[in-house]
């Protein structure tokens, strides 16, 4: 186990600075600006391009997390028709620098037109970006980013528009080293969500030409589960739709919405389906309010499971290792590089109930990990990376 102090009796996990912002209303997007788009008269907030153009685009005003911030992904939700796509823009500011315009991602639910990709090779004095995630350069010009704004440019056509709903970013200053301190539960009573089980072992092999087949799906596995039980996702029709793999088919097409999740959210670049933005604006796209989040604890996770709200987090583990601090007892498998997990509710003291598709079958998906050890990889894997899915009617 990951050794805990004294301080942890009292629940005082330091907690590192992390803010999330979206912008989704009406009024927030006003406060903007825009060239060729208009609202799009559809739920609470929406911006769409004026008919007849094919493209328009909209900034953000700069916003200030109280802290500053090393790191920031951004997330978003948008409506692309076929044949209409969308690109996210951030730009970051420091004290005396402004950093270029990052591509955090091309975005498009259907790939006729444009494949979905995140774009490689970006990086300049204050920052890079890896695949999804901006990192701050070891010293930038002027310290860490005091702010950031987001842009979004919508590309349709003639008779096709995207609809934009939301764009926001959670930007944090991720401590140097992972805190040792084990979090304590807010309550001592148990919770557990009753999140459907799919495994992505029984995808192995199928339509290898998305990352090498089911066997690497783990996030559109997790994704798939917590659509699941929101009652959403792709319909039987969908499904049938896929084309021909014969191993797939050999399988009787068995569970799948998660094929379906690993096509629609795999980037061509990255080469995979686990690039976490591309993951919740494909769940948004069934209407849910989806987006990345980061969470300093399991403590600050506990809240959104007692409100019925299942958290997808992103970690790694080696328990081959001869630090105990790598890793994660009770596991299917014994390493991995990178991996997603369903966080679906607490056992009364603490313990983390997970559905984790890295089992061998859909009946054997759910685990019970130690709190100390699954916070710890989790929060020195990805600082407590998250998919955060639920419905627009649960706030926050």
């Amino acid at each position: 186990m990951v050794p805990t102090t004294p301080a942890a009796a009292a629940g005082t996990q330091p907690a590192f600075p992390n803010d999330f912002h979206a912008w989704t209303t009406y009024s927030d997007f006003l406060r903007g600006s825009g060239d060729h788009v208009l609202p799009a008269f559809s739920g609470d907030g929406a911006l769409t391009v004026f008919p007849g153009q094919t493209e328009g685009d909209w900034t953000s005003p700069w916003y200030s997390p109280k802290s500053g911030f090393n790191e920031l992904v951004a997330s978003w939700q948008i409506d692309t028709p076929p044949g209409t796509w969308a690109e996210i823009g951030m730009q970051a500011r420091t004290s005396t620098t402004d950093s270029e315009w990052y591509v955090m991602g091309d975005w498009a639910f259907d790939t006729s037109t444009i494949t979905r990709h995140s774009v490689d090779g970006q990086k300049d004095s204050v920052g890079l970006i890896s695949t999804d995630t901006f990192f701050t350069r070891s010293v930038p010009a002027g310290g860490n980013p005091k702010s950031y704004r987001l842009k979004v440019t919508l590309h349709g056509t003639r008779t096709a528009r995207p609809v934009l709903r939301q764009v926001a970013a959670v930007a944090a200053v991720t401590p140097d080293t992972t805190p040792t301190v084990t979090s304590q539960p807010i309550r001592d009573t148990a919770v557990e969500l009753k999140v459907p089980s799919h495994s992505q072992e029984l995808h192995h092999g199928e339509y290898p030409s998305y990352d090498g087949g089911g066997e690497a799906w783990c996030s559109p596995t997790s994704t798939s589960m917590v659509l699941s039980y929101w009652h959403t996702g792709p319909t039987s029709k969908d499904v049938a739709s896929l084309p021909a793999d014969p191993v797939f088919d050999a399988n009787k097409r068995v569970d799948g919405m998660v094929d379906w999740a690993a096509i629609h959210t795999f980037d061509s670049v990255y080469d995979g389906a686990g690039n976490w933005p591309f993951n919740t604006a494909y769940a948004s796209s069934y209407g849910l309010d989806g987006s990345v989040r980061i969470f300093t604890s399991l403590r600050e996770a506990e809240p959104w499971l007692r409100r019925g709200v299942p958290i997808v987090v992103s970690l790694h583990w080696n328990n081959a290792s001869a630090d105990p601090r790598d890793h994660l007892d009770g596991s299917s498998i014994t390493s991995t590089d990178g991996h997603l997990i369903t966080l679906v509710g607490l056992t009364a003291s603490g313990d983390a109930i997970v559905n984790d598709p890295a089992s061998p079958t859909d009946a054997a998906v759910r685990h019970v990990y130690q709190r100390s050890q699954l916070e710890y990889r989790w929060l020195d894997s990805t600082s407590g990376v998250g998919y955060l899915i639920k419905p627009n009617s649960i706030r926050g």
